[in-house]
């Protein structure tokens, strides 16, 4: 019996070690791939379009992207709401090395659970910390979880920057300009993925996101707090306005009701900002599709520098691309991107259907990039008629010991409401007009202290 325990345990052992060497060895040998074929699969890409790198798209030829954009934004194009410049990375934009190799050792680490939690596949029960990408192979032919998989894959991905400071401006944009425009600031606690590992987290908590309004006036001090569990449990949401004096527990459902009576809702921050537990998710399909990125990234990504504190920032001072409105003699909509490259990408096609009646929007599709995330998503209204287009730009940045950390840092979300013709966007990287958005990656300051509800009070001063 002694024997058979030794045998056993020394197979193990040696299936262990097998497992680390063959994970070692792909991830070297995916590694070396991509390094040496980035640039021609980018070039294989452009041979299946009528675009190349140059090209201006407007309505006078939008027909050469009919197939390589949501329905809703050819239709922009066509009517000559936007222009688009045809871009392509001179870099290679993929995951860094570290992130590769930790994906890889998630292979069949976690699986997903009857209600789409995210579950260890052992155990059924959710883990207290992940690293790296949790799916690294998705078939979305056979595999019926395939959808959820893809989701949790992306919105995992924001949690490498462990604590997070960021400014933000939010324009009201209607046809004649701008009309309304509120700046404040975001602090998010993720507990996954961070890049100084595992924190204490007795709450259990998988992230939690505090947003505090500064102006204008009338709207200066407004709190909100959202507290997300790793359970498969609904969000807790509080918030506290200054002219009450009292912090009050709100429902979940308030993630999908307007941002400050903007076309924006809370679950639309990055892309998707909800419980990824409350939707009913498919895969729709693969295709390539136009996704913005900020024109100076195609070039080089953004060097994060390392702060006194220990943080890691860009300056604010890099130009975040510029809007219709803000440009002399622009003809397209006055929301409209004018500094966007616009680059095709492989990217998985995904509808989501809120399980909650309540939930102010019907179907959602979703544009997803594997590196990039979250990108277009197109609303529809619970009678399913389309409603309105969002839009994620995003920069790719560097930051980390010796910059090694590859991310790609949100800049812009646009939301055109199509019913209203009316659109709002939210700036939260580099400086726009008179305002600069500041952003801090790995920031100490934002302590777990500052994601209670009797803090908030004190936090509105």
């Amino acid at each position: 019996m002694k024997r058979d325990r030794t045998l056993r345990r020394s197979e193990m052992k040696r299936q262990k070690i097998t497992f680390l060497v063959s994970v070692t060895l792909l991830s070297i040998c995916l590694t070396s791939q991509a390094m040496a074929d980035w640039k021609e699969a980018q070039s294989a890409i452009f041979q299946q379009l009528q675009v190349k790198p140059g090209d201006v798209i407007d309505s006078s030829n939008w027909e050469k992207i009919n197939d390589i954009l949501p329905s809703s934004v050819v239709k922009w194009v066509k009517r000559g709401d936007f222009i688009m410049n045809i871009e392509e990375f001179k870099w290679d934009y993929s995951p860094d090395l570290a992130w590769q190799q930790k994906t890889l050792a998630n292979a069949g680490k976690y699986d997903v659970g009857p209600e789409g939690e995210f579950i260890v596949k052992d155990t059924g029960e959710p883990p207290l910390y992940v690293d790296g990408d949790p799916f690294p192979t998705i078939d979305i032919k056979k595999d019926p979880n395939a959808a959820v998989k893809i989701v949790y894959n992306a919105f995992f991905k924001s949690s490498r920057v462990g604590n997070l400071r960021q400014e933000f401006v939010v324009d009201w944009i209607g046809r004649n300009g701008l009309e309304r425009q509120v700046t404040g600031e975001w602090l998010m606690r993720y507990y996954w993925m961070r890049p100084d590992g595992p924190v204490d987290n007795p709450s259990k908590f998988l992230v939690t996101e505090f947003t505090k309004v500064n102006t204008p006036y009338d709207l200066a001090g407004i709190l909100s707090l959202n507290q997300t569990a790793i359970a498969n449990t609904p969000n807790q949401v509080y918030s506290y306005v200054p002219a009450i004096r009292r912090v009050k527990k709100v429902s979940g459902t308030t993630r999908s009701s307007p941002f400050l009576g903007s076309d924006l809702v809370n679950d639309d921050a990055q892309g998707f900002g909800g419980k990824i537990e409350s939707m009913n998710w498919k895969v729709i399909d693969r295709k390539i599709i136009l996704l913005p990125f900020v024109k100076w990234g195609m070039s080089d990504p953004a060097q994060f520098t390392e702060q006194p504190n220990g943080s890691w920032s860009a300056s604010g001072n890099l130009r975040g691309p510029r809007i219709g409105y803000e440009v002399k003699d622009w003809k397209g909509a006055p929301w409209a991107p004018v500094d966007y490259a616009w680059v095709p990408r492989n990217v998985y096609i995904v509808e989501a259907t809120p399980k909650d009646p309540y939930y102010n929007y019907g179907r959602m599709i979703y544009y997803i990039d594997e590196v990039a995330g979250f990108s277009w998503k197109v609303i529809y209204d619970k009678s399913d008629d389309y409603w309105k287009t969002l839009v994620v730009s995003m920069v790719p940045a560097k930051w980390g010991s010796d910059h090694k950390i590859s991310f790609s840092s949100p800049v812009a979300s646009l939301v055109v409401d199509d019913k209203t013709d009316h659109a709002t966007i939210s700036y939260s990287f580099g400086s726009y007009g008179q305002h600069k958005c500041n952003v801090f990656y790995s920031d100490p300051t934002v302590s777990s202290n500052i994601f209670n509800p009797t803090a908030l009070p004190s936090l509105s001063k």
